[in-house]
């Protein structure tokens, strides 16, 4: 097991360390294009909802550690803890953009730089001089703040005054230093990387070697980070909860009314049908707090924009919105599905995955009842296409023309979110995210008639469940007491 493996199954104290401990100052070295530049190494979130409908944000390792550490910053800590999916990828310019083309330039005349002076005669080793310097920041960055001992040798190894004196003696030995470099990253990457390191081996053209060892370093700076995230993950939500909640608590008491938004959302949900008011016992006032938020919550998943977003969930609301067009894919794919011809009569139940699996790819730009609309058509001509595929398997007349606009109508009516089969899939699906949230999860069983959407049904529940629990337990003093006042009128 490699050393960076190893890391995250270590305890989190290594890594509440001073964050300083990762960044080793630069030796002096002589000016000339750097390949790092001056900017830090910035990564861009991927699989989470941090950006939202907002432009992309892009955050350096830096950002990462000061999150975990301070809680400097609340909506980063916010995403590290509630999205178990969150991770960095690296950030590349946009294609033909003014910063891809100077990053490209930067690093093309890096290069031709250094081979330039290397193939002069007598050879110059100025920009070498660098490059060596760049490969020692880069193999600092890739290290733990405990890995003191393999800091040490790589500054014996790659010692800038040693190696300033091998260039004025014209004894440089490049590939002494490549075959260092590479056999300490084989070390300290993670198995997944072998193959790209084991490449390395095979160039011969120094300048090459080098190139793809700094495009490494690059990828193995975002493998730490990534590694990092998961150690830290348990830290910051353990700290999240208490940091968003006081934080909460301080804007609460310098605004007029911070919780209205919160308090006609919540109100909007409340039944008070059956109850003696007003309600003083707690534990009548807690199951009513089950029932109405659970309600509420699951108002988010079909949220009215005229409506004002609620402040205690203003952190989550891009995640909501997604949430939310997952469930109304699901319940538009499932009701296609329903009403689509012969998908019980297969016994392998290979048409109607087969069937799901194309409305899917026709339904995946389609996030609203007008964009439903306008792909309703083709989703019936490929129902009528793999009904007659199936009749044909099992020997049967194939459709007649009446049968085939018959499939049409059904399709297309559709349209409408009134429609019957519509309205029941959303209330199946609606009411066994409702059971989930109120239990707190548990195993359920899989509404009638959505057999075929059992792992979309289980990451939907599973994905609103942890962003359920998580707000509940910022802000579920403030709700109680929201409901328990309502519940105290006559």
């Amino acid at each position: 097991m490699s050393d960076q493996e190893k890391s995250s199954g270590s305890s989190s104290q290594d890594g509440e360390k001073n964050d300083q401990n990762m960044r080793i100052p630069s030796r002096s070295i002589p000016t000339g294009p750097s390949y790092f530049a001056s900017e830090p190494l910035q990564f861009r979130v991927r699989g989470s909802t941090i950006t939202g409908a907002s432009p992309p944000k892009f955050v350096t390792l830096e950002d990462i550690m000061k999150a975990a550490h301070g809680m400097q910053n609340m909506a980063l800590a916010h995403e590290i803890a509630v999205d178990q999916d969150f991770k960095l990828e690296p950030f590349e310019p946009p294609d033909n953009s003014y910063q891809k083309l100077v990053k490209e330039t930067m690093h093309r005349a890096y290069f031709d730089v250094l081979r330039e002076q290397l193939n002069a005669d007598p050879p110059q080793y100025k920009q070498a001089l660098i490059l060596l310097e760049d490969v020692k920041q880069g193999l600092f960055a890739i290290l733990l703040p405990r890995h003191t001992r393999i800091k040490e040798m790589i500054e014996e190894v790659l010692d800038g005054d040693f190696i300033k004196q091998q260039a004025e003696n014209n004894s440089l030995d490049f590939q002494k230093y490549a075959t260092f470099v590479i056999d300490l990253m084989a070390k300290l990457a993670a198995p997944a990387r072998d193959e790209m390191i084991q490449n390395i081996t095979q160039l011969t053209d120094t300048v090459d070697i080098f190139r793809a060892i700094l495009e490494t370093l690059e990828v193995l700076k975002l493998d730490l980070a990534n590694t990092l995230i998961a150690m830290i993950r348990p830290h910051v939500q353990k700290e999240s909860v208490q940091y968003e909640r006081n934080k909460f608590d301080e804007m609460l008491k310098v605004s007029e009314d911070g919780l209205q938004h919160t308090k006609e959302w919540i109100q909007r949900h409340i039944d008070k049908t059956g109850l003696s008011l007003p309600v003083s016992d707690q534990n009548i006032i807690r199951n009513v707090t089950a029932q109405t938020l659970a309600k509420a919550y699951l108002e988010l998943l079909e949220w009215d924009e005229s409506k004002d977003y609620p402040e205690t969930l203003s952190l989550d609301k891009p995640r909501f919105v997604e949430l939310g067009l997952q469930v109304y894919r699901l319940i538009c794919v499932a009701s296609l599905l329903l009403v689509s011809p012969s998908c019980g009569n297969d016994p392998n139940a290979q048409y109607k995955q087969q069937l799901k699996d194309k409305i899917d790819i026709i339904m995946d730009n389609a996030s609203n009842d007008v964009e439903l609309k306008a792909v309703l058509p083709s989703v019936a001509e490929e129902v009528i296409l793999m009904t007659e595929q199936l009749l044909d398997t099992m020997g049967q007349d194939p459709l007649t023309s009446e049968t085939k606009e018959l499939i049409r109508t059904q399709i297309i009516s559709l349209g409408d979110p009134e429609h019957r089969v519509r309205q029941i899939v959303r209330q199946r699906v609606l009411e066994f995210l409702k059971v989930i949230l109120v239990c707190a999860g548990g195993s359920r069983q899989i509404p009638v008639g959505l057999s075929a959407f059992t792992k979309e049904l289980t990451n939907v529940s599973g994905t609103l469940l942890r962003y359920v629990m998580h707000n509940k337990a910022v802000f579920t003093n403030h709700y109680l007491e929201i409901i328990a006042a309502e519940l105290c009128k006559n």
